[in-house]
């Protein structure tokens, strides 16, 4: 699943495009490799060798070689986002929503993702922590336009929201993806109350 937007102009379109083919190129090795055989059973050295990338290059992309064969990248918080989101009047979720899209990059192959999770166990400590990051970053950001208590729900929340997004949706964008997540937050707001 995709969550990135069509950059605008040409070089930085070029730039953009030729990032993305090293993620895929990066994620393709690793999941191959991992998937054979297992993640103690590979080296990013080796993911780097086959992705024809240097090692540095791979820590650009990916934390760590699980996240690489997951496709997950580190999080981290655009500061145009930040500072959208502590600027936003809107409600709370709804603009932790277009936070947590403008931050969260969800992998492109989830199909063969999952594969690899149900075949390599090993592998379920990984997305935890991803989403642990994940969530960590946000709500950080997130107390500091609200209280802590708050903070921590709405957050807990719209994360939920990313799990059933992602399993129910495939995006084009992140503008796209902010309106997913509203809409299982609506989902589960529906189903608390009825």
């Amino acid at each position: 699943m995709s969550t990135t937007e069509a950059p605008v102009a040409g070089d930085c379109g070029l730039r953009e495009r030729k990032k993305q083919q090293t993620r895929h190129a990066i994620h393709q090795a690793a999941i191959d490799l991992v998937t054979d055989r297992g993640l103690a059973g590979v080296t990013v050295e080796e993911i780097c060798a086959a992705a024809g990338v240097s090692p540095r290059t791979f820590f650009n992309y990916f934390p760590s070689k699980g996240n690489a064969a997951l496709g997950l990248p580190a999080t981290t918080i655009p500061d145009a986002a930040r500072v959208a989101f502590l600027a936003a009047p809107g409600p709370l979720v709804s603009d932790l929503c277009d936070l947590v899209a403008q931050t969260v990059t969800l992998p492109e192959d989830r199909r063969r993702m999952k594969t690899l999770v149900q075949a390599r166990p090993e592998m379920v400590p990984t997305m935890l922590q991803w989403m642990a990051d994940a969530r960590l970053a946000v709500y950080e950001v997130a107390a500091e336009r609200t209280d802590a208590d708050s903070a921590r729900t709405a957050v807990t929340l719209v994360m939920a929201a990313v799990i059933e997004a992602a399993h129910r949706f495939t995006v084009g964008s992140r503008d796209e993806l902010a309106d997913r997540l509203r809409a299982v937050v609506a989902d589960m707001a529906r189903l608390a109350a009825g």
